[in-house]
C-alpha cells in the first residue's frame, strides 16, 4: 500500500509539473505576442508573472531588461541580464543586451569583458563581434573595429551589415577602394539595400568617382526619398560640383526630416560659409554642436568661421575645445597653431607646442609650425632643419589649407636660404587653392573695364559737379596689394586721431545697392540722381562708423588696395575725399603678390602667376592713369622704398596731407600691430617687425621668372621713377 501511495503522489507531482509547464509556455507565447504587437505595458505584466512565479526563460529576462533598456531604467535591465546570463549562461543574447546598456552608462571597459567572455563561450556567434566594433568605433579606435568586423564576416561572408560597416570603418581609416570593394559585395546580396547605396556614394565621392557617386544616391533616395543621410551625401557631391543650390535644398531637406542631425548642419553650414554667408553659417554650425557636443569638426569649423568674423579669441577655445574632445585630432592643432602664428601671439604658440613634448600623433603639424616659429626669429638654417623633417606621406595626406600653408612656410624658408628655384616651385604649389576652382579672373578685369566706361561719359562728369561736397569725408588708402598699404595703415592707425578700417568692402556693398535698388551697372553712374547719391552716402557713412574702433578719431581711412578700380564711384560719392596712393617697385610688387596666399576670390585668382600678376598690375596702373587725368581728386602718393629710407619725412608728409600733427605714439606701430587681433592681410606677420630692406628688390633673384612679363611692367619701372 505504502508503495502504491508513493506512485500516485509521483504521478499527481509529474502531472502538475506537466501543467505547469504547459501553462508557462503559453504564458510566454502570449507574452511575445504581445510585445511583437506592440502592447509593450500587457507584456511587460506577463514578464514580470513569470520572474515571480520563477518561470525563467532566456527570452522572457532579455525582452523585460530591453523593456526597462528602451524606458531608461537601466539598473532593472542589467539586473535582468545578469539573471539571463547567469540562468542560461549560453544563450547569447543576453551578453550583447548587457554590454549595450553598459555602454549607456559609460562602463566601457566592463562591457567589453562581458562581450569577450561571450566570444569564449562561442567563438562563432556573430554579434558579440559585431558590438565590439561598435563599441572601437565609438572609441574611434577604427584599426580595432576592423578586426572585429573581419572576424565577424569569416564566421558569415553574407551578413550584409557586417560588410556595410566594415566600409564605414575602411573609409575612416582612410582606405576608400577597400571600402568601395565590400560596399559592391554588399549590393551583390542586395542590390537594393538603401544603406549601402548610401555609403557607397560617399565613398565614391571620395575617390572622386562623382558622377557614379551621384547615380547611386539617387538610387538610394528613389528607394527611400525620406533619406537623410542619402540627402546629405548627394549634398556632398552637388557640392563639389558647384551646384550649390540644389546642394542646400538636400542638407536642409536632411535637417527637416531628422531635425537633430549634425552632420548635415555642418555641412549646410560649410556650403554656405564658402558663399560668405558667414552669420547664417556661424548658427548652422553651432547647432551642430548643440545636437553633438562632441562633434570636433564642427568645432573647428566654427572656429574658422569666427576668425572670418573677427572674433579670435572664440575660435582659440572652440579649437582647443576639439582637442579636449580628441586629444589626436591635428586638423584642431593645425588651426590652432595657424592662429597663434596669424595673430602674432608667438609666445602662446611656443608654450603650447613645447607642452605637447613631440607628440608623435601631430608631429609633422609640431615640425612645421617650430619651422615657422624658427623662421620668424630669423633663424633660417634651424627653420630650413625642420621643415626638411616633415613627413612626405604627411604632405600628401594632410588636409587640402594645411597642405597649401606648408607650400607656403617653406616656400619663403627656401627662399632665405637663397634656394631661389626650389622656393619658386613652393610658391607655385601654394597657389594651387582648390577655391580657385570657383573663380575666374577675367571677371575681375571686366570690372575694371566696366568702371572705365563711366569716363567716357560727359553725364558722368556733370553729375560729379553737381553732387555735394561732404565735411569730414573719409581718406582712401589705396594702390595694389603688396604695395605697403598694410605697414602705412599701421603706422597711420596708431596716430590717437586716426582710424583705420582695414580691407571691410563697404564700397563693394554700395555697388550692390546701385546693382539691386537702381538697377544701374557700375558704368551707368551718371543715371544716379542726387536723392540715390545722398541714399548712397548715408549707407556708406553708417556702415563705416559702425565698424570703427576709435570712436574718437578726427579722420577715418577706408583702407583697401584694390579700390583704386572704384575711384569713379568713390568720386561721385565724395568729390573732396582725400586719397592716399601707395606704390612699390612694380617688379617687387608682382612679385609679392604672386607669393602671397590670398583667400580666393575673382580679383586675388589674377595673382596665381607672375605674368597673370603682371598683366592685372599694368591694367589697374593704366585705370590710375586715367582717373588722376580725368578726375579732380586730392590725392598724395605714398612710395614705399621713401618710408623705409626715411620714416619720418615720409610719415610727416602724409600727416600734413591729412591736417594732423605729428604724434611720437607714431613711432610705436609696431606695438599697434601686435594688439590688434586680427590683420586681414598676408602682412600680419611684417608689420610687427622693425623696418626692413630685404624686400626691396627682392624680384632680382627670381628675374629669369620675369621674361614673359617685363612687357607689361617696364613702362612703371619708368614711370614710377625706380
Amino acid at each position: 500500500m505504502k508503495g502504491f501511495g508513493n506512485n500516485s503522489r509521483t504521478n499527481n507531482k509529474s502531472t502538475e509539473k506537466k501543467v505547469k509547464s504547459i501553462q508557462k509556455d503559453q504564458l510566454i507565447t502570449n507574452a511575445l505576442s504581445l510585445h511583437s504587437n506592440g502592447k509593450i505595458k500587457e507584456a511587460s505584466e506577463v514578464y514580470k508573472f513569470l520572474i515571480k512565479n520563477k518561470f525563467y526563460d532566456p527570452r522572457v529576462l532579455n525582452n523585460l531588461g530591453t523593456i526597462y533598456s528602451q524606458i531608461k531604467q537601466f539598473d532593472k535591465a542589467i539586473l535582468l541580464f545578469n539573471e539571463s546570463i547567469k540562468k542560461f549562461p549560453n544563450s547569447m543574447e543576453a551578453y550583447s543586451n548587457l554590454a549595450n546598456v553598459l555602454v549607456i552608462k559609460g562602463k566601457i571597459d566592463t562591457a567589453k569583458k562581458i562581450l569577450k567572455k561571450a566570444i569564449e563561450l562561442n567563438p562563432n556567434h556573430l554579434k558579440p563581434f559585431s558590438d565590439l566594433a561598435g563599441i572601437c568605433v565609438g572609441e574611434r579606435n577604427f584599426k580595432e573595429a576592423e578586426v572585429f568586423l573581419r572576424k565577424s564576416i569569416d564566421i558569415n561572408p553574407k551578413d550584409i551589415n557586417t560588410l556595410v560597416n566594415l566600409a564605414c570603418v575602411l573609409k575612416d581609416l582612410g582606405s576608400p577602394k577597400e571600402a568601395e570593394k565590400f560596399l559592391r559585395n554588399a549590393l551583390e546580396i542586395n542590390p537594393k539595400y538603401e544603406i549601402a547605396l548610401t555609403n557607397l556614394g560617399a565613398v565614391l565621392n571620395e575617390l572622386d568617382k562623382i558622377n557614379e557617386g551621384e547615380r547611386y544616391l539617387r538610387k538610394a533616395l528613389n528607394i527611400n526619398a525620406a533619406s537623410p543621410m542619402a540627402l546629405n551625401n548627394l549634398g556632398n557631391i552637388l557640392s563639389k560640383k558647384k551646384n550649390n543650390s540644389e546642394a542646400e535644398f538636400c542638407y536642409r531637406k536632411a535637417i527637416e526630416i531628422k531635425s537633430d542631425f549634425s552632420l548635415a548642419y555642418n555641412n549646410l553650414a560649410s556650403l554656405l560659409s564658402r558663399q560668405g554667408k558667414l552669420s547664417e553659417a556661424e548658427a548652422f554650425t553651432e547647432k551642430a554642436i548643440v545636437y553633438n557636443p562632441k562633434f570636433e569638426l564642427a568645432y573647428v569649423n566654427l572656429g574658422t568661421i569666427k576668425i572670418d568674423l573677427d572674433k579670435s579669441l572664440e575660435a582659440e577655445e572652440l579649437f582647443l575645445k576639439a582637442i579636449e574632445i580628441n586629444k589626436n585630432y591635428s586638423y584642431a592643432y593645425s588651426n590652432l597653431f595657424r592662429l597663434y602664428e596669424k595673430t602674432n601671439n608667438i609666445s602662446k604658440l611656443k608654450t603650447k607646442i613645447e607642452s605637447l613634448k613631440e607628440d608623435k600623433n601631430i608631429i609633422n603639424e609640431i615640425l612645421m609650425f617650430k619651422a615657422r616659429i624658427s623662421f620668424r626669429e630669423k633663424d633660417f638654417i634651424m627653420a630650413k632643419k625642420l621643415i626638411d623633417q616633415v613627413s612626405n606621406e604627411w604632405i600628401k595626406n594632410t588636409d587640402h589649407s594645411t597642405n597649401l600653408l606648408y607650400w607656403s612656410f617653406k616656400a619663403f624658408i627656401e627662399e632665405k636660404v637663397k634656394n631661389y628655384d626650389e622656393a619658386f616651385k613652393c610658391f607655385e604649389k601654394s597657389q594651387l587653392n582648390l577655391k580657385y576652382e570657383d573663380c575666374n579672373p577675367k571677371v575681375f578685369q571686366d570690372y575694371i573695364h566696366t568702371y572705365r566706361k563711366n569716363l567716357d561719359r560727359k553725364a558722368f562728369t556733370t553729375n560729379i559737379e553737381k553732387t555735394k561736397i561732404i565735411e569730414n569725408s573719409p581718406v582712401f588708402l589705396i594702390g595694389f596689394p603688396r604695395s605697403g598699404t598694410t605697414l602705412l595703415d599701421t603706422i597711420l592707425r596708431s596716430h590717437p586721431e586716426i582710424d583705420v578700417l582695414e580691407e571691410k568692402p563697404i564700397i563693394n556693398s554700395v555697388e550692390e545697392i546701385i546693382k539691386s535698388k537702381f538697377k544701374y551697372s557700375l558704368d551707368e553712374l551718371h543715371k544716379l540722381k542726387t536723392n540715390d547719391l545722398d541714399f548712397l552716402r548715408k549707407n556708406y557713412l553708417e556702415i563705416l562708423r559702425n565698424n570703427c574702433d576709435n570712436k574718437n578719431a578726427k579722420i577715418l581711412i577706408d583702407k583697401f588696395p584694390f579700390q583704386t578700380v572704384c575711384l569713379p564711384l568713390i568720386n561721385v560719392l565724395f568729390p573732396n575725399s582725400k586719397i592716399i596712393f601707395t606704390h612699390r617697385n612694380p617688379y617687387d610688387t608682382v612679385l609679392s603678390c604672386f607669393q602671397q596666399s590670398f583667400e580666393p576670390n575673382n580679383a586675388m585668382s589674377n595673382f596665381r602667376s607672375i605674368e597673370s600678376a603682371s598683366k592685372i598690375y599694368d591694367l589697374t596702373m593704366n585705370m590710375w592713369i586715367d582717373y588722376k587725368t580725368k578726375l579732380e581728386m586730392n590725392f598724395i602718393t605714398s612710395k614705399y622704398e621713401d618710408l623705409i629710407d626715411d620714416f619720418d619725412t615720409h610719415i610727416s608728409k602724409i600727416l600734413d596731407f591729412l591736417e594732423v600733427k605729428w604724434d611720437e605714439n607714431i613711432k610705436n606701430y609696431r606695438d599697434t600691430a601686435i594688439k590688434r587681433k586680427k590683420i586681414n592681410t598676408p602682412s600680419s606677420s611684417q608689420v610687427v617687425q622693425p623696418l626692413y630692406k630685404s624686400s626691396i628688390n627682392k624680384w632680382k633673384n627670381y628675374e629669369k621668372y620675369f621674361k614673359e612679363s617685363n612687357q607689361f611692367i617696364d613702362k612703371w619701372i619708368n614711370y614710377f621713377e625706380y
